[in-house]
Parts: C-alpha cells; structure tokens; sequence
C-alpha cells in the first residue's frame, strides 16, 4: 500500500503551457509539470540573448519549494559555456547555493527564514506556485520572502483582488519595485492569465493547451531581442556647461503607450526600466522655474490634454532632446535659461524642482501638485509601491560565506 501510494504521488498531476508576450513580439514559450512534490519545467527565451532553460523545484507540503535547480542551455551561441546549473536548496534557515562560475561552481551560504521562496524571473510555472502557495495561506494578503541572487533578501506580497485574481509585488530589498503582476489563479489552481501592465516587465502572459517546445529552441536561436529598453546616454555643451541625459529606450512593439500602458495623469518615469536621469553642473532656468545645479531623475505626467502635440517627434531620443535643449538655452549671468517647449519638447504646462529621499528630483508635466515621495521607491527604480502593500515579512542578513 505505501508503495502504491508512493507511485500515485509521483505520477503527473498537472500540466500546462504559458505563451509569453510583449506587445507583437513573443518573448518566450515555457510548459511545465507538477505532482505532489515536484514541479519541472522548460522555457525559450529571446531576451536579452536566446537561451533554453529547464527547471525543476522540489516541493515541501506547505506549497513552499525546498530546492530549485535550473540548467540553462545556451542556443543562441552567444559568449559562455553551452550549459551552466544553478542550486539553491533551503535547508533549516539557510540557503545553500551552487551557482555557475567559469569552467567550475562555487558554493555560496546566505541566512534566509524558513519558508522563503526562490525566484527567477520569467518563470511563470513558479510564479503560479506562489498563487497556490498564497491562497494555501488562507489570508487575503500573504507576505514571503523571496531569493532572486546568492547575496540578497527581498521582501513582497500576493494579494487577493477579488475573485481568482491575485496581484504578486516585490516590495522590498534587492528585487523592491519588481511588479505589479496581476494574473487569475483558477479554482484548480492553474494560472490563466497574467499581466504585468504598470510594472517594468510590460508582458502579457496566456495559458495555453501545449506550446512546441521541441521547435523553439531553432526556431528563436538566432532571433534574440536583445536588451529589452537598453539604457542609453546623451550629452550636449549648452551656454558651455555639459549637460547630459542617462535613460532606456522604450520601445512600442505595436502597443499604444500613453492611455494604456501608461495611464493619463499618472506620474511615469520618463523612460523604461530605471528612472531617467538629468545633469547639469550649472543652475537652469526653465520657464519660471530656477533648477540648481545636480542630478535629477525626471518625472513627467503624461496628460491627453496634450494628445495633440505629442505626435511631433515620436522618434526622439536623449539626443534629440538635447538638440532641442541645446537650440533653446541662452546664458544669462550665473543660469542657463532653457526654453520649456525646447526641453520637452510635448504639452508640458509646468516643471518642479524637489528634493527625494536625499536626492533631487525634476519632475517634467503639469503641476503634480503635492510631493509624492513618500510611497516612491528609490529614484533609480522609478516606480511606486502601491497603497495596499501588507508588512513586509522579516529579512535576514546574508551570511557572507563562500567556498
């Protein structure tokens, strides 16, 4: 009888297939299995180079993973090892990490509390185990944390939105800022859906019958995206200072931005990814507004009373607009004076200079009105931590061991 039962609890429970999207292009193609006390899994990723992975996560009763293993094929050709393995198993309240350097491996120790959850990003058959883990709970908002690397503690949270819907969100330490993701956990416990619409991972998620495993791995070795938004800089001598712009690059991919992606009347970044920066080492004027001298992440609040005017330069890029800051600017004693069109170039009814978390900020758009730092991430996230995030779970310090 213990035998059979065994066999039972290591057949195949569950299956399923995810296609991974951003805007027209597919990012990935990933199908998992899980029984009782294992899921594995293997995906096709484009982004930044094209690799296969395989994954397999063992169990423990609770729903929580007591060891991940993942091998990483290098289909694309790129520079590296054509295989590489990553371990991470969590033993009592420590991790214990095998990771990849070189020709060999090295053994890597950090503290973490019993229960933390190890994390890969685009793995969508982990990501639906921390819905079946969260709703194991039985609480409406479920705190973990969470290991994305061998150096690091991150903190977050799956809440219940109503319904099968869980929103999943990194709120604190290394992977702080990582989210939304919004997806429906079905009654079975299978994840149908997922959107990361308002995050910096903009993809759309679909459960699928099976995906063709067998021919992604040729079929998207040598179509890599690359960098998604790779981060560029732009710099220009205006009245003689060097100014310069650090941003990355969104790109459309057939999607509608302003109104959709990014909400109207929402403060955005500026940029995708990290927060764009802006310095200058004298004082700016801009319309009526002095900007000392420093570095600034620029903010802008996109509204659709200027829809008309944004059509103008639907290509421009950092040095676009320090063409357009450059052609504007006139010196007068100590400032630089800038003309608010010549800087943004699209609507903007006003610019404010204010000091965040020890660091200036430019915010670019209308008057946002108050100051709202206060739930904003650090600048260099760019992003902000919604309302109805529970306490964050306790962290533990990393041991700093290595072998």
């Amino acid at each position: 009888m213990v035998a059979l039962l065994f066999v039972l609890a290591m057949t195949v429970q569950d299956s399923g297939a995810f296609v991974v999207r951003l805007g027209s292009d597919t990012l990935s193609l990933e199908q998992y299995q899980r029984t009782a006390t294992q899921l594995r899994g293997e995906y096709v990723i484009r982004a930044p180079r094209s690799v296969h992975r395989i994954y397999t996560a063992d169990l423990n009763p609770d729903g929580t993973i007591r060891k991940l293993e993942v091998i990483t094929h290098n289909i694309g050709g790129g520079p590296g090892p054509m295989e590489t393995k990553l371990a991470i198993e969590f033993i009592g309240d420590t991790s214990v990490w095998t990771v990849p350097r070189g020709d060999s491996t090295v053994i890597q120790k950090i503290a973490a509390p019993r229960g933390t959850l190890p994390y890969q990003i685009h793995v969508y058959g982990l990501i639906e185990q921390y819905g079946r883990w969260a709703r194991s709970t039985g609480k409406d908002s479920a705190a973990f944390t969470a290991l994305g690397s061998a150096n690091q503690m991150s903190g977050g949270y799956v809440k219940k939105l109503g319904g099968d819907t869980l929103r999943l969100m990194f709120s604190d330490g290394q992977l702080a800022g990582l989210g939304p993701f919004t997806f429906r956990l079905d009654r079975q416990g299978h994840l149908t859906w997922l959107t990361g619409k308002g995050s910096t991972v903009q993809v759309e998620v679909q459960r699928v019958a099976s995906v063709p495993m067998a021919q992604a791995g040729p079929m998207f070795a040598n179509r890599p995206l690359g960098q998604l938004s790779p981060r560029d800089t732009a710099g220009a001598a205006i009245g003689g200072a060097p100014v310069w712009i650090d941003y990355s690059r969104p790109s459309r991919r057939g999607r509608d931005i302003f109104g959709a992606l990014e909400p109207w009347d929402k403060v955005w970044r500026t940029g995708a990814n990290a927060a764009t920066q802006f310095s200058t080492p004298v004082d700016l004027v801009i319309g009526s507004a002095t900007v000392p001298a420093g570095k600034y992440t620029l903010w802008t609040l996109p509204s659709p009373r200027a829809r008309g005017r944004e059509g103008r330069n639907p290509r421009d890029t950092g040095r676009a607009v320090c063409d357009r800051i450059r052609a504007g600017a006139r010196r007068e004693g100590n400032h630089v004076r800038l003309g608010q069109e010549s800087l943004l170039g699209s609507g903007v009814e006003e610019v404010n200079a204010s000091r965040f978390r020890g660091r200036r900020r430019l915010r670019a758009g209308r008057s946002v009105g108050q100051d709202v730092g206060a739930r904003h991430l650090p600048a260099h996230l760019g992003a902000a931590v919604p309302g109805d995030a529970p306490a964050a779970a306790p962290r533990a310090a990393p041991e700093g061991k290595a072998h």
